[in-house]
């Protein structure tokens, strides 16, 4: 009989875990950005299902791939309060999310160089799935910037709000 446990951890601690501590210094600083493609959104209905968003997101890649869908060159900005996307060439500001309504963050299973998350759009009431086209490193390195951005944002939120907040940490799954 196989010992599972013994093995994943055998498993965690012979690989190396890819941290990026520069990442973490910028995001801090409020300097961490990465040159993206923005592809778009698709609204979802259950935005912590993974399965749903990786087939939302297929689609909209489809589109990019066949010409329908055009992709915006653009710098992803990482603080601790927001994820900035602006427009390459124009500086125009594409999209301002907030940390604390971001969910979900994953990188694509089928493509490294795909990451989407899913946020709140509290103005009209619905569940967003932004994907983006990583053009310089793994999406797992930005997605795991996002993760230690939320992981800044709610340590300051607990000492905000006090050590007896109930935080729903369980439903965020951030890499």
């Amino acid at each position: 009989m196989t010992n599972y446990s013994r093995r994943n951890r055998e498993h965690v601690v012979n690989n190396k875990i890819s941290r990026w501590p520069q990442d973490e210094i910028d995001i801090l600083d409020g300097n961490c950005s990465f040159n993206i493609n923005y592809l778009g959104y698709v609204e979802v209905s259950e935005p912590t299902n993974s399965k749903l968003c990786c087939e939302s997101i297929a689609k909209l890649y489809q589109e990019y791939k066949t010409g329908n869908c055009h992709q915006s060159p653009a710098i992803l900005w990482i603080t601790g309060y927001e994820l900035r996307i602006v427009d390459k060439t124009s500086k125009s500001l594409i999209l301002a999310q907030t940390i604390e309504n971001v969910l979900f963050c994953s990188s694509a299973t089928d493509y490294s160089d795909q990451l989407f998350y899913t946020s709140r759009d509290f103005y009209n009431n619905r569940w967003l799935c932004h994907m983006i086209i990583v053009t310089e490193f793994s999406s797992d390195r930005l997605c795991k910037a996002v993760g230690f951005a939320f992981r800044v944002c709610l340590r300051r939120k607990t000492i905000r709000e006090g050590p007896t907040t109930n935080t729903t940490i369980s439903t965020r799954s951030i890499g």
